[in-house]
């Protein structure tokens, strides 16, 4: 029984120090970068869209500008607009997600350009367009939607030298260390020497970091830098050395004999051992891809000039959002004001902008992809009278007819002329080239044909001419 305890607690002991050290090693973990094969980082979660958000903030439909149907809150899941009212019925009918009178075409993910995540198709409802193949992301270079990548710089990455992954497939060269500082995890370090290591035991000395040892003085009459011999103790005399002497101008170094020189400042953007040499003015230029740039113009940062090169269309410098980094962010309907059809998307897609409701046509008012309508005309039609439509839901006035002729379908006709003694308003009216006169009427009448030598309104056999109401008697007279 006391062989089994005993083995028990050899066990348990065992397996503290194991899980002791396992903590201990792992306590380090925040503070190491784990580097993937081509020497990026990779961390345990994913960013951007296809990652998520534990603190996102999900959007609303008003500030969507959203009336109807369902649209992504930008955290994942649909936000439910609400419907339409009966006098505008069509989700997407007045523009993406907006009520209106005409029907709506849905779009598709190819349609509105989009690659990834989920995007409103305009017509009320959510489509999935799905995911992004690593290292890109969706809304990768700030354009919802579109699968993209934007490259980390060094100073993202907080490194100061050697190469680094870029996040997207290439890789950052952040510059070398000041001698004797070294690259280690893409961090310059420097471990300082001290006096015994550079055989020294009097006065200052550089510790080769950037600060100064005091080694000591001499003693029992001995000289600091005697014959030559800088900051060791001997006999005989020191000539102390300039900053020029030595080549330096910045810092502080010593001059040999114990004491401690000041060799200036340097002027921006030179800084003291930026170029390489320690307490010598210089800078390091940076380059394209350390800063994660590919086009356009851009400070070296010694007051020269970077060139990243140019983009291929469509692509432009700085189109997706991000300065000198090729990229293209899609226009849309509302912003072209078009509102029917397809139109290009401006980064090599398409654009499904709706449909018309009759009599409405695309471009019909004379606009590419804006619905409208153009009237037709009287003379266009060939009409010359009365009303007609005008083909876009109004009226055309196409005017009256001369006195005598009637108005027959939209067109001015010869109508059957008035007898003798009707009412008439021109001579055209009346029959056989009468005259239309008011003679002894209250109206205007037709009298007898032309040459009957009588401008009454009825002639007896007798040749007398008879007034309004007369009738001839059987003896040719008027009664």
């Amino acid at each position: 029984m006391h062989r089994h305890g005993s083995r028990a607690l050899a066990v348990v002991i065992a397996l503290i120090v194991v899980s002791a050290g396992a903590c201990q090693a792992l306590s380090g973990v925040d503070d190491l970068e784990v580097v993937d094969g081509t020497g990026g980082s990779a961390g345990a979660g994913g960013g951007g869209q296809d990652g998520g958000d534990a603190a996102c903030t999900p959007t609303t439909c008003k500030a969507e500008g959203a009336e109807c149907g369902s649209v992504p809150d930008g955290c994942g899941k649909p936000l439910d607009c609400g419907g339409c009212p009966p006098e505008k019925k069509y989700c997407g009918g007045a523009g993406a997600n907006k009520c209106g009178t005409n029907p709506c075409t849905p779009g598709t993910c190819k349609s509105l350009a989009a690659e990834c995540g989920d995007i409103s198709d305009g017509c009320g409802q959510t489509l999935d367009c799905g995911t992004c193949a690593s290292p890109k992301t969706c809304g990768g270079t700030g354009v919802a939607n579109v699968c993209g990548c934007a490259p980390k710089t060094c100073q993202d990455l907080g490194a100061t030298c050697g190469t680094v992954s870029d996040g997207c497939g290439g890789t950052l060269s952040c510059g070398s260390c000041t001698p004797p500082a070294t690259c280690t995890g893409n961090s310059c370090s420097c471990t300082p020497t001290t006096c015994a290591a550079q055989g020294k035991n009097c006065g200052q000395i550089p510790d080769g970091c950037g600060k100064l040892l005091d080694c000591g003085s001499c003693s029992g009459g001995q000289t600091c830098g005697a014959n030559g011999n800088s900051n060791v103790c001997g006999t005989g005399a020191c000539v102390p050395k300039t900053c020029a002497e030595q080549g330096k101008d910045c810092g502080q170094i010593g001059n040999g004999c114990g004491s401690t020189l000041d060799c200036g400042n340097c002027t921006s953007p030179n800084t003291c051992g930026g170029g390489g040499v320690a307490n010598v003015c210089g800078c390091t230029p940076t380059s394209c891809a350390a800063q994660g740039k590919n086009c356009g113009s851009i400070s070296n940062g010694c007051g020269g000039t970077l060139s990243c090169g140019s983009c291929t269309s469509p692509s432009t410098c700085g189109g997706g959002g991000a300065a000198n980094v090729c990229g293209c962010t899609p226009t849309s309907c509302a912003a072209q004001g078009k509102n029917c059809g397809s139109i290009p998307n401006g980064c090599g897609g398409t654009l499904s902008c709706g449909a018309c409701v009759a009599p409405n046509s695309c471009g019909g008012g004379g606009t590419p992809n804006v619905c409208g309508c153009t009237p037709t005309t009287c003379a266009a039609q060939g009409k010359n009278c009365g009303s007609i439509p005008n083909g876009c839901g109004g009226t055309l006035d196409c005017g009256t007819c001369a006195c005598g002729l009637y108005c027959n379908n939209g067109l001015c006709d010869q109508g059957t002329c008035s007898a003798p003694g009707s009412s008439c308003a021109c001579s055209e009216e009346c029959c056989n080239a009468a005259q239309c006169t008011d003679t002894n009427k209250p109206q205007k009448t037709c009298g007898l044909p032309s040459g009957s030598n009588c401008n009454s309104y009825l002639k007896c056999a007798s040749g007398v001419c008879c007034g309004y109401g007369s009738a001839c008697s059987p003896s040719g007279q008027c009664q």
